[in-house]
């Protein structure tokens, strides 16, 4: 009887288990927006050491994930780690066709970002998007192992459609 009981009580665990993940699932990441302020965390080095940095190149990646709508980056600024505009990346707006993407690369010997560097960027379109994805990779470009990572961006403005 003891058996069963404790039979009965793992499967009611499990399919209690197997029902959170779809439950978190079922979030709607459809909402189409006219545009977004976006904001990308990105590293010119990293510490390994209290007193020994590694450099890093950063290549921030932006795609438009909508497979219809064509949207427009209007703006993409590089920070330093103190918030103050080291550059704007790009001359003019640049479209992004249906799941087209867009790269822009600070080498790894360009160092005026800091360990906190960031870029901002700006995109919009004249009918509602899906957010793009915007990400920055980081890579040590040594040859040898080193560190490598990514860093996902945060909507930290957003235009809604009407």
């Amino acid at each position: 009887m003891l058996k069963r009981l404790t039979c009965l009580g793992l499967l009611a665990g499990s399919l209690v288990l197997f029902q959170l993940p779809t439950q978190v699932q079922a979030q709607d990441f459809t909402e189409k927006v006219l545009g977004e302020t976006i904001y990308v965390p990105a590293y010119s080095r990293v510490f390994s050491h209290p007193n020994r940095s590694d450099l890093l190149a950063a290549t921030l990646a932006v795609h438009n994930v909508d497979p219809e709508t064509t949207i427009t980056l209007q703006r993409v600024d590089y920070h330093n780690e103190d918030g103050t505009l080291l550059r704007e990346l790009l001359e003019t707006p640049v479209e992004l066709a249906p799941l087209q993407s867009k790269t822009v690369l600070i080498p790894i010997n360009d160092t005026s970002g800091g360990v906190g560097a960031n870029f901002l960027l700006v995109w919009s379109s004249a009918s509602p998007a899906l957010s793009p994805i915007a990400e920055a990779i980081m890579t040590s470009g040594s040859g040898g192992p080193g560190p490598s990572f990514t860093s996902r961006g945060r909507v930290i403005a957003r235009q809604e459609a009407k």
